[in-house]
């Protein structure tokens, strides 16, 4: 799939973007799990991942990008290094939250590590909020158009 498509972040009006502030609060091997994950699996396979189990259709246009693995681990799953050098890894339990936006963009809304929390109700929340943020951008496109 050599159709990669742009990454994204989600701003709200005031130029906030949850999902990079989030990212940015990770420990250093789980932020570079992700942004290799990203690179390597979301933007070359987009809303696909839902039929594998990077991801996961939350239904109106707001999908999960699921992360299990380490950076080593991400890489040697998308062909980049062998399994012996994934083999260092520690738990890593991460979903992002997205939406597409205009052509070839995917939109990175918000995000949390499930493996701190992975009660439902966090997870029910985390979606809302993720769904506020997919409604808020959807509404400043169509103010931007008119």
């Amino acid at each position: 799939m050599g159709d990669q498509w742009r990454i994204e972040f989600y701003a709200d009006e005031n130029g906030y973007e949850p999902c990079r502030a989030w990212m940015g609060k990770l420990e250093a091997e789980k932020r570079i799990a992700l942004e290799e994950a990203l690179r390597l699996v979301l933007a070359q396979q987009r809303t696909n991942v839902v039929e594998s189990q990077w991801g996961k259709a939350l239904g109106q246009g707001l999908y999960e990008f699921r992360l299990r693995w380490t950076a080593a681990e991400v890489r040697a799953k998308a062909g980049r290094v062998s399994d012996d050098a994934a083999a260092k890894a520690g738990k890593i339990l991460l979903r992002v939250f997205f939406c597409t936006s205009g052509q070839k963009v995917i939109l990175l809304l918000g995000g949390y590590d499930k493996g701190r929390d992975d009660s439902s109700r966090r997870q029910g929340r985390e979606i809302a909020r993720a769904r506020t943020a997919m409604t808020a951008h959807k509404q400043a496109q169509r103010r931007r158009r008119d």
